[in-house]
């Protein structure tokens, strides 16, 4: 699952705005979002990481529909 999840995250365009969604989704703060789960850590807590992976693949597609109908 991780390995799908960093893949995942090198497709956003906007990283610090999906970085503040899931602040805003699990109550951390972006700092600490940043550095400990999408940086050289990729500790993503357990508990965390399946909500994580359905966020990614949301964004992406909402990313991808927006460039399309632009």
């Amino acid at each position: 699952m991780l390995e799908n999840t960093k893949n995942l995250f090198t497709n956003i365009d906007d990283k610090q705005s999906f970085i503040k969604l899931c602040a805003d989704e699990f109550g951390i703060k972006p700092i600490s979002i940043r550095n400990n789960w999408f940086s050289g850590f990729w500790s993503i807590p357990d508990k965390h990481q399946e909500r994580v992976l359905v966020l990614l693949q949301n964004y992406i597609k909402h990313q991808t529909f927006k460039t399309v109908s632009v």
